[in-house]
């Protein structure tokens, strides 16, 4: 009872604190603010309370009776538990850090509620028993963040905001018809098993598949159905961006996982369908064209945005190996992938916050004037890029090894295929440093940049506009907190990945036990 008490308020806390945070909100915009990040750090209790529970290899499963011809089907499994954490992880720190950053912004009550009504939907994506339930979470979720993006209200936020809703909208209704078609074949929306085995006898197998593919890679931002991301992420306010890039994309990446070895099962997409190999071809064509496309930004937030182009291909790539190590090196990247980026953005923010400035040319000695905010940047950067001992290296170098595991297996050939993938992940790793590499070198080595001061306006001196220095400071503690735990956690979890690796493995011992002794008889 314990546990499954736990499990339905890590679903409900969210929707629970939209009614608080409206009512105290209409005392004070700032005491909503501060009771959203309550809201998210409690459900971060919650779900962190549930790690021994499913680490003993534990399953928890609840229905909740809508009064409806509907039941909603809830279930905690260690990739549920992982993708939680995360979420919930990443949205109490982006809320702790929202609190002085929307300070100047116009509509906050609106911001907190609608960050938390996603919030809502996407721990019931993760948490979910079924596809039906997912699918109705999926769409809260997708459709109540254009409020975020929107946010701003500009022109090119409601373009933006425009392009997102189509693209989720199109995407809901193909993911809907994936739906109703298993259930019409199997009868079964269950995400507990190993595979829907009816699906291959049906004429309509590679249309299901590529219905889901689509459905879920739409949120994943994964080409080539990423046309709404690059816009879509730097419009919205940091907080938000940071939530967008480093958990509301990993629900998509979430769905092709559960897709791939829940509904079909990797025994019956590695038996001649292709399906998987084009799969992986994608990913491989999002790690380069993200990247590729991320050099010749010039703009701070679109670089990043291309770059979680790029790193969905990562996870995309791992789960399409078919093979442990690939799987692990898959959801241990959506952790570490959430951690760095959500402190890219954060940083990206907080320089924005305090000087106005968004192109990258402007960041010459910024690491003078914000020294700690910099750092971890540079943390987050070199982490991104693949050095040791950062997060980054750890989750591509599993991939690596997941390449060289699947061709063994026979999945893919033992040369130019595994070669290529492996090269892949090298040359992504060099282009990485090309658009990183710059950034943090300007930002401590480069001319301190006289330019704009806080909030963008510049600096008039006895009637004569000039540029003016910018006051030499790192933003709020509530800012610099967050970003502070994040950069660290990319160091620690980079040494000591015990719980993304743990709850990894644990997936892979539930999808194929085979592969699960296999790597602990290999001692990895």
């Amino acid at each position: 009872m314990y546990a499954k008490t736990l499990l339905a308020l890590g679903v409900l806390l969210p929707l629970i604190g939209v009614v608080v945070v409206y009512a105290a909100s209409r005392q004070s915009e700032k005491l909503g603010s501060i009771l959203t990040a309550l809201v998210c750090g409690t459900t971060f209790l919650d779900v962190s309370l549930l790690y021994p529970i499913i680490t003993q290899g534990k399953v928890i499963e609840i229905k909740m009776h809508t009064g409806l011809p509907i039941v909603l089907s809830f279930r905690v499994d260690s990739l549920g538990l992982l993708l939680a954490f995360t979420s919930s992880l990443i949205w109490f720190l982006a809320s702790v850090y929202a609190i002085k950053y929307m300070e100047p912004e116009h509509a906050i009550t609106r911001f907190n509620i609608f960050s938390l009504f996603s919030f809502f939907g996407t721990m019931g994506i993760v948490l979910t028993g079924d596809l039906f339930t997912l699918y109705i979470f999926f769409e809260i979720m997708a459709v109540l963040a254009y409020m975020l993006v929107i946010h701003e209200e500009t022109l090119e936020a409601m373009r933006a905001g425009l392009k997102y809703l189509f693209m989720s909208i199109i995407g809901g209704l193909v993911l809907l018809m994936a739906i109703v078609a298993t259930f019409v074949i199997t009868g079964d929306l269950g995400l507990a098993g190993k595979g829907m085995a009816s699906l291959q006898h049906s004429p309509y197998f590679l249309l299901i598949f590529w219905s889901y593919i689509f459905g879920f890679g739409v949120k994943a931002g994964m080409f080539p159905v990423h046309v709404w991301l690059p816009d879509a992420h730097p419009v919205a306010p940091s907080p938000a961006s940071a939530l967008l890039s480093g958990v509301m994309i990993k629900v998509g990446a979430y769905g092709i996982i559960r897709t791939v070895y829940a509904v079909f099962g990797f025994e019956l997409l590695s038996k001649g369908f292709g399906t998987a190999k084009i799969l992986m071809a994608l990913g491989i064509i999002s790690i380069i064209l993200g990247s590729a496309v991320a050099i010749t930004e010039k703009e701070i937030k679109r670089l990043l945005a291309y770059s979680s182009i790029a790193n969905m291909g990562y996870i995309i790539l791992g789960i399409s190996m078919l093979s442990a190590k690939g799987l692990v090196g898959a959801i241990i990247h959506i952790y570490f992938h959430a951690l760095m980026k959500g402190c890219l953005f954060l940083c990206a923010g907080a320089i924005i916050f305090k000087t106005g400035l968004r192109q990258i040319e402007d960041l010459k000695g910024i690491g003078k004037r914000m020294p700690i905010t910099m750092a971890c940047f540079c943390i987050a950067a070199a982490s991104m890029i693949g050095f040791p001992p950062f997060a980054g290296f750890l989750s591509k170098w599993t991939l690596a090894l997941g390449a060289i595991d699947s061709a063994k297996r026979g999945f893919i050939g033992m040369g130019w295929a595994m070669i290529g993938i492996i090269g892949t992940l090298i040359l992504s790793s060099l282009m990485n440093a090309i658009y990183y590499g710059p950034i943090m070198i300007k930002a401590w080595f480069g001319d301190e940049v006289r330019a704009e001061t806080a909030h963008g306006s510049l600096a008039h001196d006895g009637g004569h506009s000039k540029q003016a220095p910018v006051k030499s400071e790192d933003p709020h503690w509530l800012m610099l907190a967050p970003i502070v735990i994040l950069a660290a956690g990319v160091l620690i979890f980079g040494i000591f990945p015990r719980i993304p690796m743990g709850l990894a493995k644990l997936t892979v011992k539930h999808y194929n036990p085979a592969w699960y002794w296999d790597i602990i008889k290999l001692g990895w």
